[in-house]
């Protein structure tokens, strides 16, 4: 489990600050699918949890339209 803060945080420092946006609409269906809403991934007040298979998704998106991955070691450092 990684904190949804954690990857924001990542694409903003080191994409720019509308990526994480871009990829949440990506992996809407995977985001609902979860129980949360874009504005609660926008917001993260509370911060979500993002499980390993949303996480895969939304590096599968990061990959698809910034071509890098990120991995969770990394997200803690966020």
């Amino acid at each position: 489990m990684a904190k949804a803060s954690s990857f924001k945080n990542w694409c903003t420092n080191n994409i720019s600050p509308q990526s994480w946006t871009r990829i949440c609409l990506k992996c809407v269906d995977e985001i609902r699918g979860k129980g949360h809403t874009l504005k609660e991934m926008e917001d993260l007040n509370p911060d979500v949890e993002i499980d390993d298979e949303l996480l895969d998704a939304l590096n599968a998106a990061l990959s698809e339209l910034y071509e890098m991955t990120v991995n969770e070691e990394l997200l803690a450092t966020h």
